[in-house]
Parts: structure tokens; C-alpha cells; sequence
């Protein structure tokens, strides 16, 4: 029997994507983890996945989840899905095929450009649920050339596929409408490697007597890989698993074809292949077998019986028969039998036993061996003892046909299904690459380890593994088919979980003997841009960056090192989600104190520019505390532009023209260090001027001489008003300059 396997049989790479996007979710940490729909058409696929935590929903579900993060599957969502979730504040793994995703973007854009939407595909399949979502579920979804009564009532249509529609039915719905619409847009969104994998198979299905598509049952590529190749090859047909193939009728055939649909994962094709192949093996050894009857030689295991002894004449020979002594010093054997033998002979094809019977044992080299570059005689010595297994009772020229390779696969087939019983822990080598896996060696054989059992993590590149050393359990064995996995990943996963129990422990313990108050010590764990994770000892505590420092800081890491120990106040405690608050400048002297107790208004200080604003600049006037000073206080001159005057790193002094304690707040004068320049002489009125003027004027100066000014007094007349935006008024400008002239109480 020849197997053929065709070309692009399996996993697409959307599919393929989106399980790795789930691999990755699944180790991300999260606590509830929902798939909106199976993430795979297939059964086995989809139950592996939920045994390992994954909660398959549908868009009504949607509704009630509040917590957890989804998966939206790489058929796609309609819009309102997404919506629904964002409004929820649920986390988003958007796996969907990129070239779903390009479907989905063209429905919505002509729908907004005011098109009808036709999509060519099966209306009860999920990525055409989801395209028709893009444009308010209005779209006509046309799966068969019948179905266009209503196509003649749109002026302007746009015509998107189904990815694994077949393209010549695409091709035949285009045409029929486009020869009754005015306007029509046509995008062939037809999956590349849906194409290829049809052609592929539909190729392979022509040069084949049989073909098997593998694939789950509800899946709709692989259904239309059925049709396909059924075109081309009338005995096709359809499984999910090696259990649903007919082996008696798949024996009638010399040269099988296997394809895959894009949702079947490469272990159940592999799975299938070997099965067919082993069958076939199975076949051939029985083509030859010879049944035994009572005709050839019969045989008994040997049985030692002590006898009594009993006097008898040495020399009487009358009583002695030979032939019968030697016949029942022999022993007999069976077909199947193991037995024990010899080397007496060893040639360049075949290796002679004795093996205590009638005739000697035969092992021909390819019973010896599996590999025909190995020399006999570098394997085997004269004396040398061999277990074997009896194949044949009469090889051709009275000896007995023997097979070491048999009675070695049995020894490993019985140390395999211990292995698998007892849950052993095996330990080997990667020896080797066998398509998307790996060949394990562990000592009496080798093992298939396929690439998803090999780390909690993906593995991008399987060849950098050759050599490496790993552990495993048999998760699956099957003595009739010979097959046997290893996984890893299991003993990683159960490490993972126990060391997450143990932790939890510790940090539970921790937690509760953890107060708000308390002074702790830890060392820096993770910095971030946002503040740093501190190891108290069994858990984290979280340092926010406004809580590292009195001063201003660009970035955590400025000021903290990976490693540096720290000591912190405990500040808050979440008994819900067990973490901890903790706060370094808690500790610290607050700056603003020292301020106080050291600065008054008035007093001139040197300061640095920090920061440099349209109405001003910040300058710092010790570690930790800044001032403002306002446009109208750095100059007597005006100001056009803060930034052409001053610059962040400037060094000046100023004077302290206001404290607004409450508030924490400090007004500075650059311009009240320097000396006022001399106001004009006011200029002489004209004779002509009005005495009524000159009789207000005389009264409002006689008005302010009741209360006159002290122009000495700058905090009065310069004080400003400390804002943190850029939205400055006059009165801001020139804060309570002019109180005094409208004061309530001046005298009249």
C-alpha cells in the first residue's frame, strides 16, 4: 500500500495564530479565560482545550460575563460583540484570521459608502455572522446561484466570499450579478491557502485509488475538501479521528490519498498516518504467516521433573533408547514463544543460536537490526546470550526463524505501557525533528514528543532543541497501533501549579502578617514607568511613583536600581486581591515642613528654573518644593515670551512675595530683587483744562492720601495668584494690587 499525503494538509495559519494566541493567554496568568465559540472546528481540539480551562461562550453570553478575559476565535465577531465587551471593560485576545479581518473592513467601509452588501457563503457559518456584523447584520448572504430573486431592486452592490468558499461557485454568483446590477463591486476574499489546500488535494485525490479527508465533521473547509475531492475521486471518504476509518475497506487499495481541513491539528493527521501505516505492516506479515496444524511440530514449554533414582545395569543397553532421550532432553517451542539462545555462528546476513531444540535458531540481519549499515559481527560475539521470538518453526531449510527486533519491541512495548500505568517519569535526548514534534530518545527507544507538549511556551524554532535534555510523561499509548506520547508540558504544568499553591501560601501568610503602618524592608523587583514592585518576602508590594519621592522625578528607574534594597511604609492593604501599598517618601522628611520653618515672605532666596510655562516658570527653591513665578513678576519690563527669558537649569535669586500654606503654594518675584526704574515726571496740564477735572482729581487724591499706600509693602502690591494652568486672568496678573484704592472702610 502506497500513502500519499497532499500538500497544505492541516492547519492554516489564521487557526494556526489563534492557537498560539491561546498557548499564550493560558500562561498569561488570567483567572477565567472564555473562547467566543470553538476556537478550532473540531471536536478533539476544541475538548483538549477545555480541559484545560478554556469556557467556550456564544454572543448571548456575552451579556452576562463581567469579569475574565475573551478570546474572540479567528472566524471573527460582529461589531457589536466587540462594543459590548469594551463597554464592559473586559479584556480583549482578538485572534481573528487577518484575512477575516480584511473581509470585515471592506463590508464596513461600502456599507458606510451606501452599498448593499452580498456575502457568498453559508449563512449559518460563524465568520459570516460576524462579517454580516460590520454592516448592521443587512447583508444578503447567497450560497447558491438560486437564491438571487432579489438581487435586481440594488442599484449598488458590493461582493465579498466567504475564506473557504469554493472560488468557481464565487466566481459563478459574481457573474450572474453582475449581469443584473448597474454598480457592482467585487472582492474575491477567498482564503490564498483555502485555495491552495483545495487545489492541493483535489491534485492528490486524481492520482490516488482512495482518499481520506480528515477534519471535524461541522467543519466548513473541510466539508468542502469533501465535495472536492469526491469530484475528483469517487471512493473518498470523510473522518475525524483513526477510529471512524474503515481499515477493511481502505486494505482493498494500493495507493491512498490523506488530506486535512485548516481546523485539523497536525497530531490527529499524524495519528492517522501512523495507523494506516501500521495496518498496512499488519497486512503484510499475515500475507506470509503460516497457520500451525497438528501436522508440524507441537511444542510445550520445558519442565525439569526430579526422578527417583533407580538401579539399573550400566551395561544392560536392551533397556536404553536413545532417540527418545534425546527427544526429551529438548525442549519445545511455539510460534511467538520467547526463548533464550546461543551465538554458535555469526555471518555477514544472519546470526546461528543454539537454542536447546532440534534445530538451531536462524536471526536473518534485518531481524537483527533495523539499520542496514550495521556489521553483524561489531554487534554480536560468539557465546554471546540473545533473546528472541519464534517467527516461523521452518524457515525454508529446517531451522527455526527468529526475530531479536521483535522480542526488543516487545520488551520496549511492555516497558512503555509500565511507563504509561505507572505514570513513570522518563528522561532522554532530542534526537531528532519529525514534523511539527520532536523524537525523544529515552534510552531502550525512541518517543514522539509533538511540539505542543514540550513547554508551557511556544517554541518557534524546534531545530535550536536537537540535543536538549528533557522529562516526560506518557500522556497517551496505544499498544495495537504502537504509539506512544510523551509530554513535558504536563510535568511543567503541575510544577507551575504547585509552586503557585506553595506561593499562594506564603503569600496569604505574608499578607496577614503585614499592617498598614508597618515599616518593611525589600528589594526592588520590577521597575515600570508607573512605580516599582518591591519583594517583601512571599509577596510584592507596589511603590506608585508619587510615592517615591518628595521631588519631582522623570522615571522610577532615575532614582531605584533591580536589586536595591529599600526600606517603605506600608500604606494601604487590598484583602481582596491580597496586595500591598507601600510609600518610601512616608518615610522621608516632608520638604514642605522644613520650607515652613525656614522661609518667610519676604526672605530672597536662590532658586533653579524647573519647568518653563507660557504665564510663568517654576523654579525649585529647595529638594522638593517649588515656587511660581508669575510673566508680570519677572520683569519691570514687559514680557513677551517666558522662554526668551528664562530656561529650565537657570540659576537666580528672587524674593518670596507670597505662602498660601493651605494650599501649599509659593509665589516668587524675580523683579522684586531688582531696583524699580524711575517713573517719567508727569507731563504739565494746559491751562485750558477743565477745573471741574481738576477738582476730582484733587478729591481722589485727597481720597487716597486718607489711606495712603506703602510701596514699600511687596507683598501687597506684588503678590500673584499660583495657578497650575495656563489659563491666567488679569486679576491673576496683578493679584490685589489696586485693593487698597476701593477699600469698604476708607474714611470719607
Amino acid at each position: 500500500m502506497e500513502i500519499v499525503i497532499a500538500e497544505k494538509a492541516g492547519y492554516c495559519f489564521g487557526i494556526e495564530n489563534a492557537m498560539k494566541m491561546v498557548e499564550d493567554t493560558m500562561h498569561s496568568g488570567q483567572k477565567k479565560i472564555y473562547s467566543l465559540g470553538p476556537i478550532s472546528h473540531n471536536t478533539q481540539e476544541t475538548q483538549r482545550l477545555a480541559d484545560q480551562g478554556i469556557i467556550i461562550i456564544d454572543d448571548e453570553d456575552v451579556k452576562k460575563i463581567d469579569s475574565g478575559c475573551v478570546i474572540l476565535r479567528s472566524h471573527g465577531v460582529g461589531k457589536n460583540i466587540i462594543r459590548i465587551l469594551e463597554e464592559k471593560g473586559i479584556p480583549i485576545v482578538n485572534a481573528t484570521c487577518p484575512y477575516v479581518r480584511a473581509v470585515q473592513k471592506k463590508v464596513e467601509k461600502y456599507y458606510q459608502a451606501g452599498y448593499q452588501i452580498v456575502i457568498v457563503g453559508n449563512k449559518d457559518h460563524p465568520e459570516v455572522i460576524g462579517a454580516n456584523g460590520w454592516c448592521n447584520y443587512e447583508a444578503l448572504i447567497i450560497n447558491d446561484i438560486k437564491h438571487l430573486e432579489n438581487i435586481k431592486v440594488y442599484d449598488k452592490i458590493c461582493i465579498v466570499a466567504q475564506t473557504t468558499i469554493i472560488e468557481s461557485k464565487f466566481n459563478r454568483i459574481c457573474d450572474e450579478i453582475r449581469s443584473r446590477v448597474n454598480e457592482v463591486v467585487i472582492f474575491n476574499t477567498i482564503c490564498s491557502a483555502t485555495a491552495e489546500r483545495q487545489a492541493a488535494a483535489a491534485k492528490t485525490a486524481k492520482e490516488v485509488e482512495y482518499m481520506v479527508v480528515v477534519g471535524g465533521y461541522h467543519s466548513s473547509n473541510t466539508q468542502k475538501l469533501v465535495d472536492i475531492c469526491k469530484s475528483c475521486c469517487e471512493n473518498t471518504c470523510h473522518i475525524e479521528t483513526i477510529r471512524d476509518l474503515d481499515f477493511a475497506e481502505v486494505r482493498k487499495y494500493q495507493k491512498i490519498g490523506i488530506t486535512a481541513g485548516a481546523s485539523t491539528p497536525d497530531w490527529i493527521v499524524k495519528e492517522v498516518l501512523e495507523g494506516m501505516e501500521e495496518q498496512n505492516k499488519i497486512a503484510e506479515e499475515n500475507v506470509v504467516e503460516v497457520v500451525a496444524t497438528e501436522e508440524q511440530p507441537t511444542v510445550a514449554v520445558e519442565e525439569v521433573v526430579e526422578e527417583k533414582a533407580v538401579e539399573v545395569d550400566e551395561y544392560d543397553d536392551a533397556n536404553f533408547d536413545f532417540a527418545a532421550e534425546i527427544e526429551e532432553s529438548l525442549k519445545t517451542i511455539r510460534r511467538g514463544a520467547e526463548i533464550e539462545g546461543e551465538v554458535i555462528h555469526v555471518a555477514d546476513d544472519e546470526v546461528i543460536l543454539n537454542i536447546g531444540y532440534k534445530a538451531d535458531g536462524i536471526i536473518k540481519k534485518n531481524d537483527f537490526t533495523w539499520k542496514n549499515d550495521e556489521v553483524l559481527s561489531e554487534l554480536v560475539q560468539m557465546g554471546d546470550k540473545i533473546w528472541c521470538i519464534v517467527t516461523d518453526l521452518n524457515e525454508g531449510s529446517g531451522n527455526v526463524k527468529l526475530s531479536k527486533i521483535k522480542y526488543d519491541n516487545r520488551l520496549v512495548q511492555k516497558q512503555l505501557s509500565d511507563a504509561f500505568d505507572n505514570k513513570t517519569v522518563l528522561e532522554g535526548t532530542v534526537k531528532d525533528i519529525s514534523g511539527n514534534g520532536l523524537i525523544i530518545d529515552i534510552g531502550f527507544t525512541d518517543i514522539y514528543m509533538p511540539a505542543s507538549q514540550y513547554h508551557v511556551r511556544y517554541v518557534k524554532d524546534l531545530n535550536t532543541l536537537i540535543g536538549e535534555k528533557v522529562k516526560g510523561i506518557i500522556i497517551d499509548y496505544n499498544p495495537k497501533r504502537r504509539r506512544a506520547i510523551l509530554s513535558q508540558k504536563i510535568i511543567l504544568e503541575k510544577d507551575m501549579k504547585e509552586r503557585r499553591e506553595q506561593l499562594k501560601e506564603v503569600k496569604e501568610k505574608r499578607f496577614a502578617e503585614l499592617n498598614v503602618d508597618d515599616i518593611v524592608k525589600g528589594v526592588v523587583k520590577t521597575i515600570t514607568n508607573f512605580g516599582i514592585f518591591v519583594d517583601l518576602e512571599g509577596i510584592d508590594g507596589f511603590v506608585h511613583r508619587s510615592d517615591l519621592t518628595w521631588e519631582k522625578i522623570n522615571e522610577p528607574k532615575d532614582i531605584v536600581e533591580k536589586g536595591q534594597e529599600i526600606e517603605a511604609k506600608v500604606i494601604a492593604k487590598n484583602d481582596e486581591d491580597k496586595k500591598i501599598k507601600l510609600s518610601v517618601k512616608a518615610l522621608l522628611a516632608r520638604p514642605w515642613d522644613d520650607f515652613i520653618a525656614n522661609y518667610h515672605v519676604d526672605d530672597e532666596v536662590e532658586v533653579t528654573i524647573t519647568n518653563v510655562l507660557d504665564f510663568g516658570a517654576f523654579a525649585q527653591i529647595i529638594p522638593g518644593v517649588e515656587g511660581l513665578i508669575h510673566v508680570s513678576e519677572i520683569s519691570y519690563s514687559r514680557v513677551e515670551s517666558v522662554a526668551s527669558v528664562l530656561s529650565p537649569g537657570d540659576v537666580l535669586k528672587v524674593k518670596i512675595i507670597g505662602i498660601n500654606a493651605e494650599k501649599e503654594k509659593i509665589s516668587l518675584s524675580k523683579k522684586a530683587t531688582e531696583e524699580a526704574p524711575a517713573r517719567p515726571a508727569p507731563s504739565q496740564r494746559s491751562s485750558s483744562s477743565s477745573t471741574g477735572s481738576r477738582e476730582k482729581s484733587s478729591s481722589y487724591s485727597g481720597e487716597r492720601r486718607s489711606k495712603p499706600q506703602n510701596h514699600n509693602n511687596s507683598s501687597s502690591r506684588n503678590k500673584t495668584v499660583y495657578e497650575e494652568t495656563a489659563n491666567v486672568t488679569l486679576g491673576d496678573a496683578f493679584g490685589d494690587m489696586f485693593s487698597g484704592l476701593f477699600d469698604d472702610d476708607t474714611e470719607e
